[in-house]
């Protein structure tokens, strides 16, 4: 069986704020998991992904729990969706929190056990191994690049595969891989306290020219509406440039924020979810 490489630390300073990211991330976000150390049964991405792999075909397969009726470009579109969010969730973090760019060297896709207010369910969900790489410039530019093309060059062979296997174009993955990342940037910096600057930093990677990120769809907007109580609410979504095709499912329709919604149809989905996260929330 392939293993990732062990990870050796930098120094003790980088080991200890990588160390506290993944604490971090993995309080934050218990729906992926992320080490910093060799684990048992982690496969180098080049096999995980590779042609007839086992785990590709698991990973397709377990899309078929989201909807009914999925064909091989449904399961290709939730899949690229599914596995560029979980890594960018964990990238994101590891680079908001310490600054460092993390790059993936061992993979696997395991059972975990999910709570829900309704009930504990068995869900699948990625380990990703990781190895941090030291910007060596100061600059921001520099850190924004190094992240953008160690997430491209790790997609590109994923996505690519997915083509060959599902038939889904590659264009139509990208812009799900770069709505995952925009939408990991958000989440991570909504947690942290620090949603404008990752809402920046997000947009210079996934807007870069030339990129297979870049999409003129995909951007963020504020949404504002007045609850019941006269209290005026305001949240920043992203908005998608890319489709996961769930309205090609049994039953299934649009997202919230879907790239092929009108606008104006799309913002009073928004409004609608707004409101209804407020009441959650008073109960």
């Amino acid at each position: 069986m392939d293993k990732a490489p062990k990870l050796e630390p930098e120094d003790a300073q980088g080991e200890g704020e990588a160390r506290a990211a993944v604490a971090w991330f993995e309080a934050a976000f218990p729906e992926v998991a992320c080490s910093l150390i060799l684990n048992e049964d982690v496969r180098l991405p080049s096999a995980f992904w590779a042609e007839g792999s086992r785990d590709l075909e698991t990973c397709l397969a377990y899309q078929d729990r989201f909807a009914a009726g999925m064909d091989d470009k449904v399961r290709a579109a939730h899949l690229i969706a599914f596995y560029s969010h979980q890594l960018s969730l964990a990238a994101t973090a590891i680079y908001l929190c310490c600054g460092r760019v993390p790059h993936v060297t061992g993979l696997r896709f395991e059972h975990y056990v999910r709570p829900r207010e309704a009930g504990a369910v068995d869900a699948g969900r990625f380990h990703f191994c990781m190895r941090l790489k030291e910007v060596s410039s100061s600059e921001p530019e520099d850190a924004d690049r190094l992240f953008h093309d160690l997430f491209v060059a790790h997609l590109k062979p994923v996505i690519a595969h997915l083509k060959r296997r599902c038939g889904l174009s590659l264009r139509a993955q990208w812009r799900l891989a770069a709505d995952g990342l925009a939408g990991a940037f958000l989440e991570v910096g909504r947690r942290r306290g620090t949603e404008a600057e990752a809402i920046a930093q997000a947009l210079a990677i996934v807007k870069r020219a030339g990129s297979p990120l870049h999409s003129e769809a995909l951007c963020y907007e504020t949404i504002g509406v007045a609850a019941a109580d006269g209290t005026d609410l305001s949240r920043t979504y992203r908005i998608r440039g890319g489709c996961c095709l769930y309205y090609r499912t049994d039953g299934g329709s649009y997202c919230d924020s879907c790239v092929l919604l009108d606008p104006e149809a799309r913002r009073e989905r928004l409004r609608a979810h707004l409101l209804g996260a407020a009441c959650d929330r008073t109960g």
